[in-house]
């Protein structure tokens, strides 16, 4: 079925007040900013580890990295049976939540060891490497939904040599 209007704008919606509730609750108290250790930009405060910063932490955690997950999970499982019962594979299901979790597992797994010690003895070279990875989110699911579907693999590729794909007939019974 086709997404409508109302829906679309619904959704949209909800991701931007989402996004608005997690990105002003520290700065009314719950969690905190500061700069990232090279002082480039901010993130969440996780050097100090106490009760307002661990309830922060996991409230964030469940509802910004494993709802989302689970929901791409079943999704991405959803749409793969669709794939194998009608023998087009246009997508592979398991690239995005794989994404998902090499982008942010770092910066979650670092998020969370600062909630149970302090992270302080860390380089601040090393302890920047997990937000740099998080913030290449956007860009590599560009790529990935891009470069990972044969439609628009397809388009790219006439677009920049300006020649058709061939499409190779592949036999249902190898997949």
């Amino acid at each position: 079925s086709k997404l409508q209007w109302s829906t679309a704008i619904s959704m949209m919606v909800f991701a931007w007040l989402f996004a608005a509730f997690w990105s002003v609750m520290p700065l009314l108290g719950w969690g905190e900013y500061d700069y990232e250790p090279l002082r480039t930009c901010c993130t969440l405060d996780y050097s100090k580890g106490d009760r307002n910063y661990i309830t922060f932490l996991f409230a964030l955690s469940i509802f910004n990295f494993m709802i989302p997950g689970f929901i791409m999970l079943t999704a991405y499982q959803s749409i793969h049976q669709k794939f194998k019962k009608s023998g087009h594979y246009k997508f592979n299901t398991g690239l995005p939540l794989k994404t998902l979790v090499i982008c942010w597992g770092p910066y979650c797994l670092l998020c969370f060891y600062a909630a149970v010690e302090n992270v302080m003895f860390i380089s601040p070279k090393y302890r920047m490497i997990p937000a740099v990875i998080a913030k290449t989110v956007p860009t590599v699911d560009a790529f990935v939904y891009a470069l990972g579907n044969e439609n628009y693999r397809g388009g790219i590729w006439q677009f920049l040599t300006g020649q058709k794909i061939e499409k190779a007939e592949v036999d249902n019974k190898t997949k």
